[in-house]
């Protein structure tokens, strides 16, 4: 999943995404190449991608919708954003919505697992359990899937059938032995079949790669007050509880970041330079391995003029999130802007890798060709940036 970004409240494409183009301009000019050409478009698309994965994230869940409607209608045929979409709304209870997103992915990506899975399991949900095996029978005939056979144990399970079940999990295990969700369902499984003998060695097998893993520790506990070993389920109850309310700690961060962030473009958008970076400092200290957070200090450094900080911040996105094209492409325009051509030049050619329908890379490569002396390369590039922005412009808005 591309993954990250922001906006809650507001319907405008928020500030941090209309990237300042022209500031390449004074290292990169190529006056021959863009005197004529149209406006720079900004790329509406990822930046709608980016803030709904942001809200998702965040659990924003009708925020969410609202970005990742609005990305589908820029991009109809986009797989993941109708995948996405299904995923707000899975996650919002809106199963019927999502089930229609999940089997518009499938008509686009016949083969798609996760929408398999995920529309198995609103099946699942809504009770039609024949639908929902069919969907993970299909998933697991691309090859092995720990979820998919969670997913079909689960549902043996609520069909009474618990030997199968545990089978599957069995199966599974073997398949994949070092994944600890799996053989949390294995302990589940036999648990709720009575066996909290055969479960607890595998809840303390989860625990000991994962010593915070609550479902683990729950159950843990609760089987060996089962099974008389009173004192040690004290204890280990006791460590849920812990582990319980320093998760609560980490998400209460996350959305406290998250807000932090949506104050930080408020703050830009009304020209509150030296206020949007200290609420996204504020922002990077509660939550430093959100790629979305880093990227927006990115932003908000670069306003105040800071090129090195802005840089650093963008690249430890792009290490976060690898596949946020829309981040390469500032850590290009940059990098032009300091005068390093061809770092400048390497980035934007990830990014339109990562994104061959962006216009921006292919306009900002167009002008570090022809800061080189690359004409035939730049004119390559021109005549790109122009079909893609006109097909962009083209494209009814959301």
């Amino acid at each position: 999943m591309r993954t990250i970004r922001v906006m809650k409240h507001s319907r405008r494409l928020p500030s941090m995404f209309f990237v300042c183009f022209v500031c390449f301009a004074p290292a990169l000019a190529m006056p021959q190449i863009r005197s004529q050409a149209p406006p720079p478009v900004t790329s509406l698309f990822s930046s709608l991608m980016t803030q709904g994965q942001a809200a998702l994230k965040a659990e924003d869940y009708p925020s969410a919708q609202a970005a990742l409607e609005k990305a589908i209608a820029a991009r109809p045929s986009d797989v993941d954003a109708h995948y996405l979409l299904g995923r707000a709304y899975g996650q919002d209870k809106k199963y019927q919505f999502a089930a229609q997103q999940f089997r518009e992915t499938l008509k686009l990506s016949p083969g798609h697992t996760l929408a398999l899975i995920d529309l198995a399991t609103i099946e699942e949900t809504m009770g039609h359990f024949d639908e929902a095996s069919a969907h993970y029978r299909q998933a697991l005939k691309a090859g092995p899937n720990a979820r998919a056979d969670r997913g079909l144990a689960s549902l043996l399970s609520k069909q009474g059938r618990q030997d199968e079940a545990i089978a599957a999990l069995g199966r599974a295990m073997t398949a994949a032995p070092d994944d600890e969700e799996t053989r949390y369902q294995l302990g589940l499984a036999r648990m709720q079949k009575g066996d909290c003998a055969a479960a607890i060695p595998d809840f303390r097998a989860v625990l000991t790669r994962k010593p915070a893993h609550l479902g683990s520790l729950f159950n843990l506990g609760n089987c060996l007050n089962r099974t008389g070993a009173r004192e040690e389920a004290a204890r280990t109850l006791a460590q849920f509880q812990k582990a319980s309310q320093d998760e609560a700690g980490r998400v209460g961060r996350r959305r406290r970041a998250y807000f932090l962030t949506l104050e930080a473009d408020g703050k830009l958008e009304s020209g509150d330079i030296a206020g949007a970076v200290k609420a996204m400092q504020e922002a990077i200290g509660l939550n430093p391995e959100d790629a979305g957070a880093q990227a927006m200090m990115g932003q908000a450094y670069d306003a105040a003029g800071d090129l090195p900080r802005a840089l650093a911040s963008y690249q430890k996105a792009a290490q976060l999130e690898p596949g946020d094209a829309m981040v390469l492409v500032e850590i290009g325009r940059l990098n032009g802007k300091a005068g390093r051509i061809a770092d400048a030049l390497s980035w934007l050619q990830r990014a339109a890798r990562l994104d061959p329908l962006m216009p921006e890379p292919h306009m900002l490569m167009a002008a570090a060709y022809q800061q080189m002396g690359r004409t035939a390369e730049a004119a390559r590039e021109d005549a790109i940036y122009r079909r893609l922005a006109a097909a962009s412009r083209q494209t009814p808005a959301p």
